[in-house]
């Protein structure tokens, strides 16, 4: 099991008045001249119940409604919950097990309604879908994945604030290509409940929403595909996710991944930091003539060194990091131990696609709350290397270089 003046004033009226029509016009792709740039048109309205964690053992999680301007509803169900539990064999474990919808916008085998009320002051979902179980029982019991067929899940939400205004626009860009994108909603925070199947009934949450939202976005050329950012404000960074799986004939690695990401902050201070992580599991003897699997997770932080070479073309970082370690050993009842241990920590890439330009203004209007708006942007290149925590590592997944404004 693998461990968000008078400018304002023109601007909330312009949206206003977008706002007002919405309902009356479709969402989708706009049609574009042959060879001219592309563009998408979306609109939606949504209504969300999320389930906070109050005991050991409770489900957590969202419930979430949404309906595209002139299209069917659909609904995500997505609710875990963990308990500690005490082995047969003695020690702690911990059990986990997790209830979702097939897809994120599922409607099958339906129907999917969403009543919510152009003003976001009330909504009502109602759906008929399959939800799939994963359960992991934990001290070594093997996970399983279960399919509860044409499950009622509902949710009813009022709306408690003052309807606000939140947006976002952007461009992310590489040589010639560009996308541009603006997405904008109105909302409220609120309260509501959630029933799903027999596991949830009625459950009342004071953390719920309801919005409705546009998103527009033009893209000139091929769309640039934007490295996710890697540095702090005003420094520089660089990050290396490396993962494999192995079908040995006897005991022997089944599968390791780590991850090192590498940042250095704005000046003067400079300071830079190493965290990394990694998961092993490793197909062991038992030595009476039974097999377990042994797990070893190891998370840490600290002082190191980065390069980062022109134009973001390479980087190389590296560190001796303390970590903590868990151990989780299927030969001894699936009891997990925990200490710390010192490794030596590399990463080492080469850019492999151009820079990328990724920059963002975004803002929120409240009535009677005044406005807040920030702006930001960084650089960042697709990159392949090497990672290594330790003696686990390998060629990198994924990897990327960057640098941001402050």
């Amino acid at each position: 099991m693998k461990p968000g003046t008078g400018a304002y004033r023109r601007m909330v009226c312009c949206i206003a008045m977008v706002g007002l029509i919405a309902p009356v016009v479709a969402s989708g792709a706009v049609a574009a001249p042959p060879g001219g740039p592309q563009l998408s048109d979306l609109r939606y309205y949504q209504a969300a119940v999320n389930l906070l964690p109050d005991e050991d053992g409770a489900y957590a999680g969202a419930v979430s409604f949404r309906q595209e301007v002139g299209a069917a509803a659909t609904v995500d169900v997505f609710l875990s919950r963990a308990a500690t539990i005490i082995c047969p064999g003695g020690g702690e474990d911990i059990a986990t097990s997790t209830v979702q919808t097939e897809t994120r916008d599922a409607s099958e085998p339906g129907p999917v309604t969403l009543d919510i009320g152009h003003s976001l002051d009330q909504a009502v979902g109602h759906a008929v879908v399959n939800l799939v179980v994963t359960a992991a029982p934990g001290c070594g019991e093997p996970v399983s994945t279960s399919v509860l067929p044409a499950q009622e899940v509902q949710i009813a939400v009022t709306g408690t604030s003052v309807r606000f205004f939140t947006g976002i626009g952007g461009t992310t860009s590489a040589g010639a290509d560009r996308t541009t994108g603006r997405s904008y909603s109105f909302a409220r925070d609120g309260t509501g409940s959630a029933s799903v199947g027999s596991l949830i009934v009625g459950s009342e949450s004071p953390a719920a929403f309801l919005k409705y939202a546009v998103e527009r976005q033009r893209t000139h050329g091929d769309a640039p595909v934007a490295p996710d950012p890697v540095a702090p404000p005003g420094g520089t960074g660089a990050r290396g996710d490396y993962s494999a799986e192995f079908e040995p004939t006897g005991p022997g690695v089944l599968f390791e991944d780590a991850i090192v990401q590498a940042s250095t902050t704005s000046p003067p201070e400079r300071a830079t930091t190493v965290s990394a992580s990694s998961f092993t599991a490793e197909l062991i003897d038992c030595g009476d003539g039974t097999t377990g699997v042994r797990e070893q997770f190891v998370v840490g932080s600290g002082p190191g060194v980065l390069t980062i070479g022109r134009k973001l073309g390479t980087a190389t970082a590296s560190g001796s990091i303390q970590f903590d370690r868990f151990i989780t050993d299927g030969c001894q009842g699936g009891v997990t131990v925990s200490d710390t241990v010192v490794l030596p920590v590399t990463l080492n890439l080469t850019a492999t696609a151009p820079i990328v330009r990724v920059s963002d203004s975004r803002w929120q209007i409240r009535p009677g709350g005044g406005s807040e708006r920030t702006h930001g942007w960084y650089l960042g290149r697709q990159a392949t290397g090497t990672v290594a925590i330790g003696g686990v590592g390998g060629t990198t997944n994924l990897a990327a270089i960057g640098s941001a404004g402050p």
